[in-house]
């Protein structure tokens, strides 16, 4: 079960963690990350991208299912 809108974020190399509405996660730049909803959950996010040198907004490779499900409820 979740709350409405809870979701995860999660920077490579590190744990997960949960997202509620309302929560504000600051990511810094060439920081490779993911963040989705939890399973059974919807989920939206609003994005800010700050303008700079070296920096850029790039979507890499989904997440499989294995690392989604791998996940704790």
């Amino acid at each position: 079960m979740c709350v409405e809108g809870e979701g995860r974020y999660q920077e490579e190399g590190k744990p997960a963690q949960s997202l509620v509405p309302g929560d504000i996660v600051e990511i810094p730049a060439n920081v490779k990350h993911w963040h989705g909803a939890k399973a059974g959950c919807w989920f939206s996010h609003l994005a800010f991208e700050l303008p700079g040198e070296k920096r850029s907004n790039e979507w890499l490779e989904p997440v499989t299912e294995e690392a989604y499900n791998a996940l704790e409820a």
